[in-house]
């Protein structure tokens, strides 16, 4: 679909100029003034026309990831083909929507008849989504700059935007996931937990379980280095279920911006598991109550993708959530992720103390403040 090319104030300039000398030579029955008007309108009608076939037979192709996060910047790749035969193209700007309101500017300053240009970027979609159909925007200035022709073409490219996963705090200090966290440098058992005694040192032992004291004995006696031994504080739990709801009591605010933390801190927890080795299954309000089982990478990534298209569910009920919690077995390691408050719906725990709470509140919201000179 090709709009009307709008007239930038040069060629606004222009025609009111070449109306005036029109005017004035007709007033005036001046040959020479009407002569210079009669220029000045094939001039514009020119530029007009030029513009126009300028962006004829033009295409746009993109190639980027078809999964990507959002806030991390993606490599994208956006080529423009010139499909005439003859007259290149010049100064074309091209403007492509991505998902989630997003937009990207690039620009082709030439691109030869019968070839393309390639431009290469990086890009960020700042919110999480979903898009099959790009909508492009080309548009040039070319020859004199008189006029801004424009032309609109779609492009069918599939691309999902996940949630930016944001690791809970809860699953770094409490319960029996700390002993295995392999950022620690610690295997599972590892950890130093109840003292057993000393024990002589054997291949595959860490240095920094060497007690030096007793080694020093040890040694002067012609014997070797001496190892502390503990007992392991606990090792990571077989199967963890997490629930995500959005219920609160009457009193509590609902906030949009809240609900999109909150798919941050799910999607940073069933990274965090997955890279434990632990399997997780899923059960969350937006999804139905459906059982979704995150075990292997693959049921992951396809858990985030589901995230990128969800919204959030209206009118979550009490008894819904008290249902989905007695239906946890106790064996399973219970996490509960909600975009309110744990204060509005904590009380539904009561009769399963053992239970990871992740709070909302851990993300801080910072409003920009505006500062005037005096």
């Amino acid at each position: 679909m090709t709009t009307h090319p709008p007239i930038t104030r040069r060629g606004a300039a222009l025609a009111g100029g070449t109306v005036a000398l029109l005017a004035g030579g007709l007033l005036a029955a001046d040959g020479l003034f009407i002569l210079l008007g009669f220029c000045g309108v094939i001039l514009i009608g020119a530029s007009w026309v030029t513009g126009k076939l300028s962006l004829c037979k033009m295409a746009v192709d993109i190639h980027l990831p078809k999964d990507v996060r959002s806030g991390i910047p993606f490599d994208l790749e956006l080529t423009l083909h010139n499909h005439r035969s003859f007259f290149d193209a010049f100064n074309t700007e091209v403007r492509l929507s991505l998902a989630a309101k997003t937009s990207l500017t690039a620009a082709a300053p030439w691109t030869p008849a019968g070839s393309a240009s390639r431009i290469l970027q990086q890009a960020t979609i700042p919110h999480r989504g979903h898009a099959d159909t790009h909508r492009v925007r080309l548009s040039t200035t070319f020859p004199l700059g008189l006029f801004v022709s424009k032309h609109h073409l779609e492009i069918r490219k599939e691309i999902t935007v996940t949630p930016r996963p944001i690791t809970p705090r809860e699953l770094v200090s409490n319960g029996a996931l700390h002993d295995t966290l392999p950022r620690n440098g610690i295997t599972s058992g590892r950890t130093f937990g109840e003292p057993r005694g000393i024990r002589p040192w054997q291949a595959g032992d860490s240095a920094r379980s060497i007690h030096w004291p007793t080694s020093a004995r040890a040694m002067a006696r012609g014997h070797g280095l001496r190892i502390r031994e503990y007992d392991p504080p606990g090792f990571h739990p077989d199967q963890c279920h997490i629930v995500f709801h959005s219920y609160a009591t009457g009193r509590e605010m609902l906030r949009e911006d809240r609900f999109e933390r909150a798919l941050s801190l799910l999607a940073g927890s069933l990274l965090e598991l997955q890279s434990l080795g632990i399997p997780c299954t899923l059960t969350a309000d937006f999804l139905d109550w459906q059982n979704v089982c995150c075990v292997s990478r693959l049921q992951v990534v396809e858990c985030l993708r589901a995230l990128a298209r969800s919204q959030r569910a209206r009118g979550t009920e009490a008894h819904e959530l008290e249902s989905i919690l007695r239906s946890v077995p106790p064996a399973h390691t219970l996490v509960v992720i909600s975009d309110m408050t744990p204060d509005s719906w904590q009380h539904l725990l009561e009769k399963r103390p053992q239970v990871l709470s992740i709070d909302i509140r851990q993300v801080r919201y910072r409003h920009k403040t505006l500062q005037a000179a005096i």
